[in-house]
């Protein structure tokens, strides 16, 4: 369980570190914000699927 939760909680701080890098270098990279966004959303979104896996997978084992 540990593991499972430690890499939920790895993606979310990626995916807030990307939002917050690609914001950070809006004045070095003119596209920056809009790639930040798009990989920070696709990782959450990676996230959820990730989470709603393994909660599925927990109750089918707490059926049996």
């Amino acid at each position: 369980m540990q593991k499972q939760q430690g890499i939920t909680i790895l993606l979310l701080m990626l995916g807030l570190a990307s939002i917050s890098l690609g914001m950070a270098l809006k004045n070095v990279f003119e596209y920056s914000p809009i790639f930040g966004w798009f990989l920070g959303t696709f990782i959450f979104i990676v996230n959820s699927f990730y989470t709603g896996k393994n909660l599925r997978n927990k109750g089918a084992t707490n059926l049996k």
